[in-house]
């Protein structure tokens, strides 16, 4: 969770150096920006399913995947 709150914030700071400015690159900054969000939730959508899951589900999961 550390790593995602750093990237959130680094992205955040980013945002707001270059995406508020106009410029000839805003939109190609934006839809990266866009790709990391979404790789983002995506990673915490999995992390919350995998912590949902009980110690025997997560361990059984190991198992199918070995």
């Amino acid at each position: 969770m550390e790593f995602v709150t750093r990237e959130i914030n680094y992205y955040a700071i980013f945002e707001a150096l270059y995406i508020q400015r106009p410029s000839e690159t805003k939109a190609q900054l934006s839809d990266a920006l866009k790709r990391a969000y979404k790789i983002i939730l995506e990673y915490l959508s999995k992390a919350k399913h995998y912590y949902d899951q009980n110690a025997f589900g997560r361990s059984f999961g190991r198992i199918l995947v070995v």
